[in-house]
């Protein structure tokens, strides 16, 4: 064993053990609405809903105060802005400015030596919303009973296979797990421990869903049902399903609203014992077309107690000047973005032509240069952001060191410049070329070319972004088609291998905790770099998907994370992820940045307490709000 991870695994058992999570001693309190319907014999007394060891939040601010709505906005019926506000509840949680994880779902873990067995314990005690216990069992179901088996359609996350082979997991007792793996896999927990869509996700209530698995019932036929249950974009939908989030939900009516109240059963309390949370109720509504427009509406006319996102950018002047009528602040936290939006290439394209021409960096250093980034910035972002390229956070740990700082500068700024000279001449050096006179290139083979590019009809700010890269792009000559659809097809297209480039706004990455994805294509995600079918190929260990093209870039990039997550030393790792990294300079650009580094602003009301004034707002697997504890929010009575 390393002398590093050595070092992490004492660190570990000093900070559980120095850690104020201990609980024993305290006398518990609970919100009125909830007292109320213990005295009615509604529900047990507050110490026997909570575990045995509940965690303790410090608040940012102070103890907060019972009771309120807190009322915000959602983009769509997938309710990507409520499931980061409620349901980033995974194993290990990112610290309040996510740097580091700190226990939740898991008390305490134990590594052997050579980082491929871990033994989890998870937090004693904790009930579903409906009173019934959460164990292992509910972490196994979803292992055995739906990874594992064939018939329903859930892949291995990251982290979980190591040389091809899946992991092994062994029941000790109701609370204590072991993990075992062909090779050493140290980064498992912080993998397991991404957004609300790990481990948050991957512990379900089992005594319900087996009523909708046919292994368990015979009536059932298929696994539809199921699923739409698993998925996080629809989970939400459902409010007899058991969470053991801080709200559940109480209804749901499509493109309208979502309405939660206070889990009587939560696991979690303040330092004075209260528990958790402050808030009694949530209502978002839905957005319909725009939720820019619609969020900035409904700021100004002070509907908003607390919204983290979309709020475009060129509409912050109009939201400060109503911020003392609408009584609601402006808090600017950080955006963490490389680029909004950036362009990835799809190398899995079923137009195979087309593929070989992103497969030559000199096509993809044209794009590049042909884009201006001054431009862009000026128009969309008030000249606030960092014209630049694609190469993830620069808070990433990785690029910390004078080392790191220096190569984040040059590869933040390759293929950056604005240079369409360059672009034309890079495509006439690979035969895309004017063929029969009429303004516009035409493919190797003299078949016409045409760019498209799909983005989400929501995404306003990717949108007006793809207007001027159009315009840029024909100007060297490339004829470009905008594909604005809703974010659903658009994931259906991608899925098929029909999606040429996809813009993608909200940007945000760290090395290889969070969204590894866009920088090596390893997961068979929709914003996977290279494809989400050559993600899902690495994903499933070539069971599924398309392989990159052998001794390309993308698959050079796949070698190096194989070998760079079986790394226990810290330090070594960070060294080798910069190795990997110089493909992306190298024989770059691989995927296309924009703009980014810009700040984003989060609307505050005046009566709303212990939100942070720091947060990264755009990577999900970073999961603000939910990073800042939303539980610990309060509104003044």
């Amino acid at each position: 064993m390393s002398k590093t991870f050595r070092f992490l695994l004492i660190l570990t058992f000093i900070v559980l053990a120095i850690s104020p999570l201990a609980a024993q001693d305290m006398t518990y309190s609970e919100a009125p609405m909830l007292a109320e319907k213990v005295a009615a014999g509604e529900l047990p007394p507050v110490a026997e809903r909570l575990p045995q060891d509940p965690l303790v939040l410090d608040p940012v601010e102070e103890t907060g105060q019972y009771g309120g709505t807190w009322h915000l906005v959602d983009g769509d019926d997938t309710l990507g802005w409520m499931r980061q506000t409620m349901y980033v509840e995974p194993f290990l949680k990112w610290n309040r400015d996510a740097n580091g994880f700190r226990p939740n779902l898991l008390t305490s873990w134990e590594w052997n030596d050579t980082a491929t067995e871990l033994v989890a314990h998870f937090r004693q005690g904790i009930k579903w919303s409906d009173g019934e216990p959460l164990t292992v069992d509910d972490y196994l179901f979803w292992w055995n009973d739906m990874v594992l088996d064939e018939s329903v359609p859930v892949n291995t996350p990251a982290g979980t296979r190591i040389n091809g082979e899946p992991m092994t997991v062994e029941k000790i007792d109701d609370y204590t797990l072991k993990f075992s793996f062909a090779a050493s896999n140290p980064l498992f927990l912080e993998y397991h421990s991404r957004g609300h869509y790990h481990s948050s996700q991957f512990v379900v209530p089992a005594h319900y869903m087996k009523q909708f698995h046919p292994k368990y019932n015979s009536a059932v036929t298929d696994t539809t049902e199921l699923m739409n249950r698993y998925d996080m974009a629809s989970r939400l939908h459902y409010p007899d399903m058991p969470a053991f989030t801080p709200w559940i939900v109480t209804e749901f009516t499509s493109g309208q609203l979502v309405r939660l109240e206070r889990n009587p059963y939560y696991w979690k309390v303040d330092s004075a014992g209260n528990q958790l949370p402050y808030i009694d109720n949530l209502e978002s509504q839905i957005a319909t077309g725009s939720p820019n427009e619609f969020v900035v509406l409904k700021a100004i006319a002070g509907e908003l107690d607390m919204q983290v996102r979309d709020i475009n950018f060129l509409d912050i002047p109009l939201v400060l000047d109503n911020a003392e009528a609408g009584g609601y602040q402006v808090v600017m936290w950080n955006r963490g973005d490389y680029a909004w939006p950036w362009l990835i290439p799809m190398y899995d394209y079923t137009d195979e032509a087309i593929v070989d021409l992103m497969y030559m960096k000199e096509f993809r250093q044209a794009l590049s240069y042909a884009i201006n980034r001054d431009r862009i910035n000026d128009i969309l972002a008030l000249g606030l952001a960092k014209p630049r390229q694609f190469a993830l956070s620069a808070e990433s740990p990785e690029f910390q060191s004078p080392e790191g700082k220096a190569f984040y500068e040059e590869w933040s700024t390759s293929y950056a410049s604005f240079d369409p000279d360059q672009a034309g001449a890079l495509l006439d050096s690979i035969g895309v070329v004017d063929v029969n006179g009429d303004g516009l290139r035409e493919r190797p083979d003299g078949e016409k070319l045409e760019l498209i590019v799909d983005v989400s009809v929501t995404d306003d700010k990717s949108v007006k972004t793809m207007d001027l890269i159009k315009e840029d792009w024909e100007s060297v000559g490339l004829s470009t088609i905008i594909n604005a659809i809703d974010g659903t097809v658009m994931d259906d297209r991608a899925n098929a291998g029909e999606v040429m480039f996809r813009a993608w706004g909200s940007a945000a990455a760290w090395g290889l905790i969070s969204a590894p994805t866009v920088w090596t294509p390893i997961e068979g995600v929709t914003y996977s770099v290279g494809g989400v079918r050559i993600g899902r190929y690495y994903q499933t260990g070539g069971a599924e998907g398309v392989a990159p093209r052998p001794g390309s870039m993308l698959e050079k990039l796949q070698q190096a994370y194989t070998e760079l997550i079986s790394i226990t030393d810290t330090q070594e790792r960070y060294a080798k992820l910069l190795e990997a990294y110089r493909l992306h300079v190298d024989e770059g650009p691989i995927t296309i940045g924009t703009i980014g580094e810009h700040p984003s602003p989060v609307i505050v009301k005046n009566n709303f307490h212990n939100v942070p004034e720091t947060g990264l707002v755009a990577s999900w697997d970073l999961g603000y709000p939910g990073t800042a504890d939303p539980e610990q929010f309060f509104i003044s009575q």
